[in-house]
């Protein structure tokens, strides 16, 4: 059980009014007892009752605004679940937490859920942002507005924020491309699949991946780069006419969703196992795949933990007034197994 202002009081041979006042960094103690008493607090690990201020303090309720990609996505669908539990987690803090789904990943929407949110006077918001300057120009003027805007997943320079949470996508598309060339020794033709080109994280994956693959395997060739949008339907056609196209085709790397769609068009085209696949993200579908040995490795970010995160900072900074560690939040790069599922589930 944590440590009280009365216990601190008792020791420190003041009052609790007086404790208070030095806890809240206000004016009226003697400096040889403010420092006491902020040393018996910190020996005790003593811990703000920020739950008793909320309630007390917060006549309205704090908006905050989470936008994401859309939900066909299963990584989005992962993510949903972190941010549920944190709503759960903080809902006697008065918060009112609305999540926001993009339709497409087409600029002009992610602005116009900005320009809504912009009107209905957010306290907060967590977006996944699109690179293109309106997007940039929008956040920007809400971030002066004193709204405080978080991003994740995909980091853009030049946007006004409090931090970014996410994994660094260049080093996971040269993870990514290290795997490839351990399971192609050989060399060979390969296709990518990437999500969007208006999502820095993929763009950053792509540009990791053809780097390392020209440092150190040469022997590895890009065929073919086609973007789907993170839809299951057309990373399937994708994955097919890479088949058919080139038919000398050794590996397929995919940056974002779809992963289901690859892997029934190997099962169709009978290079499901034979062909080499690395992906992103460990979802139940990747499960499946690697388990089947038609994905070779996944590169997990933990999205769910992402989810909770995303909430978690905006309390964190808005009700507890603690700022972030660092301005870049990184989340580790985990690469997983057939052999280590059982780890990660």
């Amino acid at each position: 059980m944590g440590v009280t202002i009365k216990q601190i009081a008792e020791l420190a041979n003041v009052s609790r009014g007086t404790v208070d006042k030095v806890l809240n960094n206000r004016p009226g103690v003697k400096d040889e007892t403010k420092q006491k008493i902020l040393q018996i607090a910190k020996e005790l690990h003593y811990q703000p009752n920020f739950l008793g201020k909320a309630l007390v303090q917060s006549k309205e309720p704090t908006k905050l605004g989470i936008i994401l990609t859309p939900d066909y996505n299963p990584y989005i669908q992962a993510m949903l679940n972190g941010i549920r539990q944190a709503k759960e987690e903080f809902a006697p803090f008065n918060l009112n937490i609305s999540i926001k789904m993009l339709t497409t990943l087409e600029p002009a929407e992610l602005v116009n859920l900005l320009n809504d949110m912009s009107v209905d006077g957010y306290d907060g918001i967590a977006v996944f942002p699109i690179d293109d300057a309106q997007v940039k120009n929008k956040i920007n003027q809400l971030s002066e507005e004193g709204v405080i805007i978080i991003t994740f997943n995909s980091r853009i320079e030049g946007i006004r924020q409090l931090c970014f949470l996410g994994q660094d996508h260049t080093k996971g598309g040269a993870a990514a491309a290290g795997l490839m060339g351990r399971i192609l020794p050989e060399g060979g033709d390969i296709g990518v699949i990437i999500s969007s080109y208006h999502l820095s994280c993929h763009q950053c994956r792509l540009d990791g991946f053809q780097k390392r693959l020209a440092e150190r395997f040469p022997g590895l060739h890009i065929v073919e780069v086609q973007e789907n949008q993170d839809h299951k339907e057309d990373a399937f056609k994708i994955t097919l006419e890479y088949c058919n196209k080139y038919p000398n085709l050794k590996g397929l790397y995919i940056t974002g969703g779809g992963i289901s769609g690859v892997g029934n068009a190997l099962e169709i085209a009978g290079k499901a196992g034979k062909l080499r696949v690395v992906c992103h993200d460990l979802l139940p579908d990747t499960i499946t795949l690697l388990q089947n040995g038609v994905v070779d490795f996944a590169l997990d970010q933990n999205a769910r933990h992402q989810g909770h995160e995303l909430v978690k900072i905006l309390f964190d900074y808005i009700i507890k007034r603690q700022k972030p560690a660092s301005d870049y939040i990184r989340i580790p790069i985990t690469i997983v197994t057939e052999d280590t599922i059982d780890c990660f589930e």
